[in-house]
């Protein structure tokens, strides 16, 4: 019965005590936490220990979730916190690793497969040389589906503000990705 609840109300039994929900919640958010984590950082050992911050967090403080939040959204304000401390302590700079598991599902077409993965690894090389803001926007909001309403929210600006950032963020990606195609 507890497997069939939404996040929110997941979030609420593990306020209440039923840690059976956070074995849940992980389960259906840990690839999603690992992806962020493995195109900001480019290491997947420190991708899987910041996911098991988070979701040690969310334990952690799950009495203060509040259930008019949307889960998604806090999730992804702990994993930036977390990505953000991460970076202040190892005083590290974004970067983006090759991660062709989240990306590249089964496919039975090789010549497919070899298009998919070329075109993917040329998206991660342009993503790896843009900028970390313009990286994570372009993350929250390509790769995670957040809306520009959510982003602002998870990053505390304007709604205007990230549309326009994300839109000149993609822009610079497409050049990016045309001048590696051309060379």
């Amino acid at each position: 019965m507890i497997e069939t609840l939404n996040d929110e109300r997941l979030m609420e039994q593990l306020a209440s005590g039923k840690k059976m929900a956070a074995g849940i919640l992980y389960d259906r958010n840990y690839k999603k936490v690992f992806g962020y984590f493995v195109r900001m950082t480019k290491d997947s050992d420190v991708s899987r220990d910041l996911t098991q911050n988070v979701f040690l967090k969310i334990l952690k403080y799950s009495h203060s979730w509040k259930p008019d939040k949307v889960f998604a959204y806090w999730l992804f304000r702990i994993a930036r916190n977390e990505l953000v401390d991460y970076y202040r302590g190892s005083k590290k700079f974004f970067a983006v690793e090759e991660d062709r598991e989240l990306v590249i599902k089964d496919s039975n077409d090789s010549g497919k497969e070899m298009e998919i993965k070329e075109s993917y690894d040329i998206l991660i090389e342009a993503m790896g040389q843009l900028q970390p803001g313009d990286r994570e926007l372009i993350e929250l909001n390509r790769f995670q589906g957040f809306s520009y309403k959510e982003i602002a929210g998870t990053i505390s600006s304007n709604e205007n503000a990230v549309k326009v950032k994300t839109f000149r963020a993609i822009q610079k990606l497409k050049e990016i990705y045309s001048k590696i195609l051309i060379e």
